[in-house]
């Protein structure tokens, strides 16, 4: 989570260049493949969505930082506050919502 918060920190110091993105983009994909590992799969599946946001590297320039720092903020709470799967309510809110807003980006 470390990581993912100095990537994102990286593109508000040097704007949404490629390289940056690539880096925010590997440090989302760690966490999707790390969450279930670590027993939180809401963590994996808050990963999986922000990939799919910044996944099309032709695309990735124009993502909206908004909804990056939701899907970041999302994790960092979601581990602050020991919300492990979306069978938690307000787990289930914050994924559902973050899933809605990535397939309307799309």
């Amino acid at each position: 989570m470390v990581k993912l918060d100095a990537a994102r920190q990286r593109v508000r110091d040097e704007g949404m260049t490629a390289e940056a993105m690539e880096t925010l983009y590997l440090r989302s994909h760690d966490l999707k493949g790390l969450g279930t590992t670590y027993e939180f799969p809401l963590i994996t599946r808050i990963g999986a969505s922000l990939c799919r946001l910044i996944d099309d590297k032709d695309k990735r320039l124009a993502a909206s930082l908004p909804l990056i720092d939701a899907h970041i903020d999302a994790i960092k709470a979601a581990v602050r506050d020991g919300i492990k799967t979306d069978d938690h309510p307000i787990g289930r809110v914050l994924i559902e919502e973050l899933e809605r807003k990535v397939a309307a980006a799309a």
